[in-house]
C-alpha cells in the first residue's frame, strides 16, 4: 500500500498528488509511473513531476473513469510501479522551446528542470484553456507565454507533452527543427507484454512504455497513433457515466449517515 502524502486541488477537474513510494524516488527526468488505485481498478500511467526522498508528485487530470476516481476517492495506492520508461535524453542543447497541453505540464516541467541544470535556455508555451502550476512554470522558465495559437520560438530543440494532436501540429509547423515529444498511448501492463501501447516509429513498431514514452515527432507516424486514440471512445463515456451515478449514490449514502 502506497499512501498519497498530499492531495492538492488545483481546479476541479485536477490535483497535484504527494505519494508515499520509495523506489521511485531514483527517477530519471522524462520517466513515468502506473498506479493502481484498489484491486479491481485499471493502471494507470502518470507522469512524474518531481522526486523526493520517500517518492514522488504527479499531476492527475479527470480525463476518464479511473483518473476522476483517484481524483475524488484515493487516499492511498494499491500498486505503484516505477520508474518506468526510457529518460529523457538531458544534454545541453542550447535553447529549448517547450509546448504543453493541460496534464503535461507536469511532465515538461520535470524535463525541463534536468535541462536547466544542463545549461540550456528555457521558453514554454501553455496551449490549453487551464495552465496548470503557473508560478513554477514562471520561476523556471526564461520565458512563459499563454495562448492556445501555437507561436514560434525559433528554437534548438522543440519538446511538447500532453496531446498527440499538439504534437502532430509542431512538426507540420517547425520540419526542419528537432522535436522530441512525450506519447499519449493506451497502455496496460507497462513492461511490454501486452503490445497495446506500440507506436509506429520511422515505419516500425516502437513501445511507449519500454522504448519511449519520449519519441522523435518527425519520426512518428501521428495520424495512426490519433486514430488509435479514439478506438474506445464511446466505451470509455460509458464508464465514466457509470461512475459518476456510483458516486452520486456513496455521496447520498454520506449525506444521510
Amino acid at each position: 500500500m502506497h499512501p498519497i502524502l498530499e492531495k492538492v486541488r488545483l481546479s476541479e477537474d485536477a490535483c497535484l498528488l504527494k505519494v508515499h513510494a520509495v523506489h521511485v524516488s531514483k527517477a530519471e527526468p522524462g520517466q513515468f509511473v502506473m498506479v493502481q488505485y484498489t484491486k479491481l481498478s485499471e493502471l494507470v500511467p502518470l507522469a512524474i513531476l518531481e522526486t523526493f526522498q520517500e517518492g514522488f508528485s504527479c499531476l492527475v487530470k479527470a480525463v476518464g473513469r479511473s483518473t476522476l476516481e483517484i481524483l475524488e476517492e484515493a487516499e492511498s495506492f494499491q500498486y505503484v510501479a516505477g520508474p518506468l520508461g526510457k529518460p529523457f535524453p538531458v544534454e545541453k542543447y542550447g535553447k529549448v522551446s517547450f509546448y504543453a497541453y493541460s496534464w503535461g505540464i507536469a511532465p515538461i516541467l520535470n524535463v525541463a528542470k534536468a535541462l536547466k541544470s544542463a545549461g540550456n535556455r528555457l521558453f514554454l508555451q501553455v496551449v490549453s484553456e487551464e495552465f496548470y502550476l503557473r508560478d513554477r512554470c514562471e520561476a523556471l522558465f526564461d520565458e512563459v507565454r499563454h495562448s492556445e495559437d501555437i507561436l514560434n520560438f525559433e528554437a534548438d530543440l522543440v519538446v511538447s507533452a500532453g496531446s498527440n494532436r499538439l504534437s502532430y501540429q509542431l512538426t507540420q509547423l517547425f520540419p526542419q527543427t528537432p522535436i522530441i515529444s512525450m506519447v499519449n498511448t493506451h497502455m496496460l501492463d507497462a513492461v511490454g507484454l501486452c503490445l497495446v501501447c506500440r507506436v509506429l516509429v520511422d515505419g516500425k513498431y516502437a513501445l511507449a512504455c519500454s522504448d519511449g514514452p519520449w519519441f522523435d515527432a518527425h519520426k512518428v507516424d501521428w495520424e495512426n497513433l490519433m486514430a488509435r486514440e479514439e478506438s474506445y471512445k464511446e466505451q470509455e463515456r460509458i464508464a465514466f457515466e457509470e461512475y459518476l451515478k456510483t458516486l452520486k449514490r456513496k455521496r447520498a449514502i454520506n449525506v444521510n449517515l
